[in-house]
């Protein structure tokens, strides 16, 4: 499946939060904790990797670096506790702070590859899950793990990123396929160029 997910790359505060809450969930049964590299926020489905070819993948990154270097810089806070059955998140405020990167590349998807029927619209909740369910049970012991709660952090949004995704039993793995940068001007530096590797 191709993605574009905003990741916690050089976001050491946020990734320390994380791990903040992952050390209070360590002992509680059910869950799987993400680790560090699979931290991310799902930001819009494109559709199936095979059923796209690769000049409309290009166009979409194209179109995303255009319109998400016209953004002025974002910053949100990162830190609100959920507890749901799917398992642990961490959301953010101010809860529509990162919609202009969600309208951004929506946009370039319903220009150059059409909008999935599975991208979520119309809502959308920015969140950074911590853990995954893994069994039915009660929410308590969570919520007992949880009981001191570290204050949010700032989380400044530097790019966007194209994956194709794949689910590993809970959890979720991708290669990066391209970065594009927020509040960069078009063509400046490598912040749109595929990414290596």
């Amino acid at each position: 499946m191709l993605l574009w997910h905003i990741l916690l790359d050089g976001q050491p505060e946020v990734s320390g939060l994380v791990r903040r809450y992952q050390d209070m969930l360590a002992g509680v049964d059910g869950l799987d904790l993400v680790p560090a590299e699979w931290l991310h926020m799902t930001t819009q489905i494109v559709g199936f990797e095979d059923e796209i070819p690769r000049e409309q993948v290009e166009a979409l990154v194209a179109g995303a670096r255009r319109r998400l270097g016209a953004l002025a810089p974002i910053e949100v806070e990162v830190g609100g506790l959920w507890v749901h059955s799917e398992g642990v998140a961490l959301g953010v405020r101010p809860e529509r702070g990162l919609d202009p990167v969600r309208q951004a590349v929506r946009e370039a998807a319903a220009e150059t590859v059409g909008v999935h029927p599975l991208d979520g619209e119309p809502g959308w909740t920015p969140h950074v899950s911590v853990a995954y369910s893994n069994a039915e049970g009660p929410a308590a012991p969570i919520v007992d793990a949880l009981d001191r709660r570290p204050e949010p952090v700032p989380f400044r949004v530097g790019a966007a990123h194209l994956v194709a995704q794949v689910r590993d039993g809970h959890l979720y793995r991708w290669e990066r396929l391209a970065e594009v940068g927020v509040g960069l001007a078009p063509g400046r530096g490598s912040a749109g160029a595929p990414a290596s590797g």
